[in-house]
């Protein structure tokens, strides 16, 4: 219907577009039979007889479903705007889903946000005012010109001539319009981004004095707002204005002066005179409507598009049409890689280029590699946020396309080097692994993550709030929520991205304790960027450019001298070099 992608309309929607679009073109006929009794009974009046005494009910009852219709049309149009603002909110949500973290980490969370909030809500305008009123406004001139033709041919003419100018005038000024509010959407997502990112990163702002600076930088950005929504204004106000002084008075005086000359003349009687006059006004009141519709659905033209384009975004996992669950035994999994390779888009070289490794059932497995080397994307192939371009990955023997999605994640419990926690109490945050755990449940599991101590020492116990990204605990409770997670899941897979990278020498000996009751019976992958957790690996792989370039245990690595071991070489000569004095005051 007028274009507008099915995903956008489910039938809800489209039962109230329906009803609304009825309840207007059933109006357009109602209120020509209510005109055109007036101006019987003014014939009448000037008969010297009394008709609106005798018709006094159907006048009544005409006003009345006037009225109901009316309501019924605004109904329709707010109700279809209400439904389809919920559906296209739930499909974003869904498209992030789908899209998952390896591919949202390349975008800015705040333009994403700003469409699904602020820019849904213009969806509003295209539904409620646009979506209906078009259909209502194209049928408006056809009733009225058979209605005044019926009663006088010569005022009809009239009247057809000036029907065509009002869309003339809106459709030049249309492709201007659309450049201008298209800009304006654009300038409002990166403004929104840009608020985010500077709530987000108060703390860094203000460690360097910067949070002046950005100021500034934001306040431009408002300027430039501004301007683009002022140029929309101005459009908005010229058109509003040339059609309301110009075309709908201009329409009315037309019409008025022709009847009453044709009145002059003979040719129609008073009453047909008022009854033409007062259906002029209606042809006034759909030129304005061309108007306000056309601004509206400008207006939700772009933001459906934008979701459009961001729903038309290819997930980059698929599943094969037989995929199903793996035999989920509870014991550790056997995991293989072979000749898997993945490139980001726009990206000039593959970050996991022809990769081929194993990981058998409770075996610990170090991944080491400098930044870039693809340690990262190898977590997310795992993890089916990101799928190979080619190659294959494996769980005990079964190609990853063939089972499904959530039963690869069951297997597989994570503790990301920055966990995310969500704003509520910790145990919000704990029933995220787990969401029928019983008390008993909770309370061994942050006993075994090393945190059960904190937990009870606080006066609200599970429900102390954590804060927004969980800013009210520490690096090392943070760490130890995330594991306690990963406990309360108990999966047979577990990948730990480095989770005593950025804590404290007495904190890492806590972790570590946790650590080792997580990984018991599990195949573990350890993301390693620090050397002294490699220890506890029993193989190591290391990552170069994407590719594997050495894999072994730790004496085999350091007795072949390669990449591992020159690692291990500068790490021992920084540990042995002298610390340097601190500059003296004033020196560069």
């Amino acid at each position: 219907m007028l274009g507008v992608d099915d995903r956008l309309i489910t039938p809800s929607t489209m039962k109230w577009v329906k009803i609304g679009l009825v309840a207007g073109l059933a109006s357009i006929p109602a209120t020509i039979l209510l005109y055109y009794v007036l101006g019987l009974a003014v014939d009448a009046a000037y008969e010297g007889s009394n008709l609106l005494r005798q018709w006094f009910w159907v006048l009544a009852g005409l006003v009345l479903l006037k009225a109901a219709l009316a309501w019924t049309f605004r109904t329709g149009q707010f109700r279809a705007s209400g439904q389809a603002k919920i559906n296209v909110r739930d499909q974003i949500y869904q498209q992030v889903v789908k899209l998952g973290p390896g591919i949202l980490g390349k975008r800015r969370t705040g333009e994403i946000a700003n469409t699904a909030t602020e820019g849904v809500e213009y969806l509003d305008y295209y539904f409620s005012v646009y979506f209906v009123q078009v259909w209502v406004a194209i049928a408006i001139p056809i009733f009225l010109c058979a209605a005044i033709f019926w009663i006088d041919w010569v005022v009809g003419l009239w009247m057809l001539a000036g029907v065509p100018l009002t869309p003339l005038f809106v459709g030049s000024s249309a492709r201007g319009f659309r450049r201008i509010s298209a800009q304006n959407e654009e300038v409002k997502n990166r403004n929104s981004a840009q608020y985010l990112d500077s709530i987000q990163g108060m703390t860094t702002l203000k460690m360097f004095n910067a949070a002046e600076r950005r100021g500034r930088e934001m306040e431009q950005g408002n300027e430039v707002q501004r301007r683009t929504t002022m140029k929309l204004l101005l459009v908005a106000q010229s058109q509003f204005v040339f059609l309301e002084l110009g075309f709908a008075l201009f329409s009315t005086a037309v019409a008025m002066g022709v009847a009453l000359y044709r009145y002059s003349g003979g040719h129609v009687t008073p009453g047909e005179a008022v009854a033409v006059v007062l259906l002029s006004l209606e042809f006034s009141r759909t030129l304005l409507l061309i108007g306000e519709f056309f601004f509206a659905g400008a207006l939700g033209r772009e933001v459906a598009a934008k979701v459009i384009e961001f729903l038309n975004e290819k997930a980059p996992i698929t599943s094969s049409g037989n995929a199903r669950p793996g035999k989920s035994t509870g014991k550790a999994v056997r995991i293989e890689l072979r000749n898997v390779s993945f490139t980001y888009p726009n990206a000039d070289r593959p970050a996991v280029e022809d990769l081929s490794m194993t990981i058998e059932p409770n075996e610990t497995v170090a991944l080491i590699g400098r930044s870039g080397s693809g340690k990262t994307t190898v977590t997310n192939l795992l993890l089916r946020t990101l799928e190979p371009q080619s190659g294959e990955i494996l769980f005990d023997g079964v190609p990853e396309k063939d089972l499904t999605l959530d039963w690869i994640r069951e297997q597989i419990a994570l503790v990301p080097q920055d966990p995310f926690l969500f704003y509520g109490t910790i145990a919000d945050n704990l029933l995220i692994a787990k969401a029928d755990a019983t008390e008993a449940e909770l309370i061994a599991a942050t006993r075994a993550a090393e945190l059960y101590d904190f937990i009870r020492a606080t006066p609200d116990g599970f429900a102390t709030k954590v804060g927004d990204q969980g800013v009210a605990l520490s690096g090392g409770q943070a760490q130890r929520l995330a594991i306690a997670r990963a406990l309360l899941k108990n999966a047979p897979i577990v990948i730990l991205d480095e989770p005593t990278s950025q804590i404290d020498v007495e904190t890492e000996a806590l972790l570590n304790r946790a650590l080792e009751r997580l990984t018991q019976n599990k195949t573990v992958l350890l993301i390693a960027h620090r050397l002294s957790t490699i220890e506890q690996a029993d193989r190591i792989i290391v990552m170069e450019g994407g590719r594997l370039a050495e894999s072994g245990t730790r004496e085999e690595l350091l007795a072949r001298g390669g990449i591992y071991a020159s690692m291990i070489r500068t790490k021992r000569e920084m540990e042995a070099r002298p610390p340097q004095p601190a500059p003296a005051a004033g020196m560069a």
